[in-house]
């Protein structure tokens, strides 16, 4: 059913390769005439265009079609099209609703922008269009300009799995933005990216009501640094002001990143965003002595049971093994701090060589509604103990870290 409500995109040149009378009303009601803008239908294949194909398709700033996977030679007459490419002409493909990842993966390997499932709504269409040409419009010297400062780096471990720290990782993301929504407010907002590195089991996106792009996947098929133009592309934004990068969906190799794939990536990052959150995995691993020697601070999350507490210990030692200098600030999760200090926290303390400053109390209601829902708590209950507490964590860490100077080009 067609969507009566849809926000338009405007001035865009349209070639929609279909036949299909319910996709071509859709588009129609996306990019509709009275907003300056041209939808040309053709055929119902590119093949069927009997060699005009290529001419045409970059006459156009937009290219929707319909396309059979498991058809070789349709496919193949795509490639050929995408091989010619030396414009910014976005490719959309409209395919069957139950496409496997590995074939939707092909698909944006010959050079398809975004593969979308037939099914998609007017409202879904002109998200996805959206979204991609942001990232087309981003300028490469959004990420490459001089810049004084550079973006502070700030992972965010856990001393156990399930002890809520990508709870702190999507929460302090989302604070640091500032803006409405969020009890730490700013002048102006910040620009905040959110990572998440924990390849097997990362659930950031639940927190924020995001579906896996499979850009993550992309990025360790590619297995080279990303360039600009690529990161721009597989970066989501929330609504929030968060740019994230989604854990893969499907179950990958520890192993799948390597050091010098995370050293491209941040540099890219530090130049353009204000702050970069990333939740680490629960393991050691090659790929993260990058990030802890960027790092202006680290996060870890742990409770005060004595195996957590060790844990965190040994972890504190690993990490500063990369960076001998790092702030490391301890959280801790599911427990409030108290005016007199019980005997496992002084203990907890004296392992730990450190005073125990952030605590978040245990709010199982506000934070199981926050994940049913999708949505932050700081932006859902910011008035919470839970949100009083993270937002205060933020605000710690914004005047705690500083800026780190840009290196010399």
């Amino acid at each position: 059913m067609t969507e009566k409500n849809v926000s338009t995109l405007k001035s865009h040149s349209v070639m929609l390769v279909s036949e299909n009378e319910a996709i071509a009303q859709i588009v129609a009601d996306v990019f509709p005439a009275a907003e300056d803008n041209k939808v040309t239908e053709n055929a119902s294949s590119f093949q069927a265009l009997n060699g005009t194909a290529l001419q045409l398709a970059f006459k156009h700033d937009l290219v929707i079609f319909e396309i059979d996977p498991d058809d070789a030679v349709e496919v193949d007459a795509i490639k050929d099209i995408l091989a010619h490419r030396d414009d910014d002409t976005l490719f959309v493909a409209l395919t069957q609703n139950d496409l496997t990842i590995s074939k939707a993966r092909e698909l944006r390997k010959i050079g398809i922008d975004e593969v979308l499932p037939l099914s998609i709504d007017g409202e879904e269409l002109k998200a996805a269009v959206s979204e991609k040409i942001s990232a087309r419009s981003v300028p490469q010297q959004a990420f490459q300009s001089a810049a004084t400062v550079l973006g502070r780096v700030i992972p965010v471990a856990k001393s156990r799995g399930g002890v809520g720290a990508s709870t702190v990782a999507v929460n302090l993301a989302c604070s640091l933005v500032g803006g409405k929504g969020s009890l730490f407010r700013k002048s102006s907002k910040s620009r905040v990216a959110l990572l998440d590195f924990d390849l097997q089991f990362g659930n950031t996106n639940v927190f924020l009501d995001l579906e896996d792009n499979g850009g993550f996947l992309q990025l360790i098929e590619n297995a080279e640094k990303p360039d600009d133009r690529f990161l721009s592309s597989i970066l989501q934004e929330h609504t929030l002001g968060v740019d994230v990068l989604c854990a893969p969906a499907p179950m990958v190799p520890l192993q799948s990143m390597r050091p010098d794939m995370i050293e491209g990536m941040l540099d890219l990052l530090q130049q353009r965003y204000d702050y970069i959150i990333i939740d680490l995995p629960c393991a050691v691993v090659e790929w993260v002595e990058p990030i802890l020697k960027r790092a202006a601070q680290l996060a870890l999350v742990t409770d005060t049971t004595v195996p957590c507490v060790r844990q965190a210990r040994r972890l504190i030692d690993f990490y500063r093994e990369a960076n001998m200098t790092l702030p490391v600030e301890i959280v801790v999760s599911r427990e409030r701090n108290s005016m007199i200090r019980p005997s496992h926290v002084r203990e907890a303390e004296k392992v730990l060589e450190t005073k125990l400053k952030h605590w978040l109390p245990d709010n199982p209601k506000v934070a199981r509604n926050s994940v049913d829902l999708g949505r932050p708590i700081v932006d859902m209950k910011p008035q919470s103990d839970l949100g009083k507490a993270l937002s205060k964590l933020a605000t710690a860490v914004s005047v705690e870290v500083q800026p780190v100077a840009a290196k010399s080009t």
